[in-house]
């Protein structure tokens, strides 16, 4: 099994839980819940993996450390990455976030640094975005995606995750610290405004990579195209499990959608001035 039917029978796992339109999900009750970092939503996901395709090894990352869970094919070796995001649902139905979603210190890419052994390996790395319902009982979206479709810059990566630093003597006693750990922002796949996206079941891939799927048809919707800074293209396909049709390759007609994130490219940069209480005179 390759990296990518990995992730096929990752999607079709979690395609296959889907009632109504949603995937119930099962969490562990808050009591039960350490810090801020035991996520039991990461928890649920390796489980379901671990209990639907008992041919793959899943590893918890750590606190902290990306991608999140680590798959493992018993039988190839075949590594791949899953970073998991996910986003409770407001009551009017909209996600919390809008354009952007944190990444913390380290800024989302398709591939990723991880040990093995002794050996450091580079991983390709996909990432599951879940939009969870206000009561957190079932997703009501779910988006498995190809980390280089928001960022393929290997190197940026690398340079992100290694660019955190602690600088110390700080202050006239000397007592103080600075801890300079940078906050990306990148696109939000759950945003409720991405009609094409929202309240619905997907997987994205390369166009080029379908031909590695494990079976010759795929239930493909869309046509993706991300262009980037330097006149590259780079084709993407929407597979739809629950609604899609299913049809042969190749793919000319499908609907193609461009510059999607266009938003996200069009904020500026906000004058920050530093704010202090204010009294009557």
């Amino acid at each position: 099994m390759n990296r990518i039917q990995i992730i096929e029978q990752v999607y079709n796992a979690l395609s296959a839980k889907i009632t109504q339109g949603e995937i119930p999900i099962s969490l562990r009750a808050p009591a039960l819940v350490g810090t801020v970092q035991d996520d039991p939503f990461d928890c649920w996901v390796a489980d379901t993996i671990r209990g639907a395709l008992p041919d793959i090894e899943v590893f918890h990352s750590g606190k902290l450390t990306t991608p999140d869970l680590v798959l493992r094919c018993k039988t190839t070796n075949s590594l791949l990455g899953l970073e998991v995001k996910k986003l409770i649902q407001k009551k009017d139905g909209k996600d919390p976030r809008g354009l952007t979603i944190d990444y913390n210190s380290c800024l989302p890419c398709g591939k990723a640094l991880v040990k093995v052994g002794e050996n450091t390996v580079e991983v390709p790395c996909f990432y599951l975005f879940a939009l969870l319902s206000p009561d957190s009982s079932s997703m009501v979206t779910t988006i498995l995606m190809d980390g280089d479709f928001l960022n393929y810059d290997f190197e940026l990566h690398k340079d992100a995750k290694y660019a955190n630093q602690s600088e110390y003597d700080h202050g006239p006693y000397g007592e103080g610290s600075i801890r300079h750990r940078r906050m990306y922002t990148y696109p939000n796949p759950l945003n409720y405004k991405l009609s094409f996206f929202h309240l619905r079941h997907i997987l994205i891939v390369k166009q080029h990579e379908l031909a590695s799927f494990a079976r010759r048809w795929a239930p493909c919707t869309d046509l993706i195209i991300r262009a980037d800074k330097y006149q590259n293209a780079f084709y993407y396909i929407v597979i739809d499990g629950v609604s899609g049709k299913y049809l042969p390759f190749p793919l000319e007609k499908l609907p193609v959608r461009q510059d999607i994130f266009k938003a996200c490219k069009e904020r500026k940069p906000k004058e920050r001035t530093a704010s202090m209480p204010q009294l009557p005179e």
